[in-house]
């Protein structure tokens, strides 16, 4: 088989994925020069695998389903807008989670030890529960976005419920990057 590039996510429902992008028009009004998400690209990552051999999909797949077993499925709640390193000189512009973080950090620990036994580089650096929404590309009108973004205020009461682990293929294009799922496992431990 090929060489994809993967990575393991969970995923948000389609009306917080809405309200998300409604929030990046009103940022887009600051003219940053910001490579913004796409509602289909909108996931919480938990652990990036970058180019792998196909064939090790099957494996992969099997992991996550064993990790799968062993969670419940929780709820988060979306919360601060905020950036790495900071919304002064920001690389990443990111909406982190309040409710349910801890979760989040837990479900991705297991997916990084899971990995770690199929030979996978276990990350450096600590894992920040957030979903990226957008790149930054340059500085310039940085100052607007950072204005915008602390009048704005957030509309995220509702929790987003957290029910599967996704194996994605990203392939990128001139347009953006493509996600498709490759694998599918449902949180099923019972409560």
């Amino acid at each position: 088989m090929d060489t994809i590039r993967a990575f393991v996510a969970i995923e948000i429902d389609e009306p917080n994925k809405q309200k998300l992008s409604d929030l990046i028009t009103q940022f887009k009004k600051s003219n940053t020069q910001i490579k913004w998400v796409t509602e289909n690209q909108m996931h919480l990552t938990l652990k990036f695998l970058g180019n792998i051999d196909g064939s090790l999909v099957p494996n992969i797949s099997e992991a996550l389903k064993n990790i799968s077993e062993n969670f419940t499925q929780f709820n988060i709640k979306l919360s601060k807008i905020g950036a790495f390193p900071n919304l002064q000189r920001p690389r990443v512009i990111w909406i982190g989670i309040d409710k349910g973080k801890e979760n989040v950090i837990l479900l991705a620990n297991s997916v990084e030890t899971a990995l770690e036994r199929l030979n996978f580089a276990k990350e450096k650096r600590e894992f920040k529960t957030h979903l990226t929404l957008g790149r930054v590309k340059s500085l310039k009108n940085i100052s607007g976005l950072t204005k915008i973004i602390s009048e704005t205020g957030l509309q995220f009461q509702d929790e987003i419920k957290i029910d599967k682990l996704i194996l994605f293929q990203s392939t990128l294009t001139p347009k953006g990057a493509i996600y498709t799922p490759l694998a599918e496992s449902y949180l099923t431990k019972p409560m």
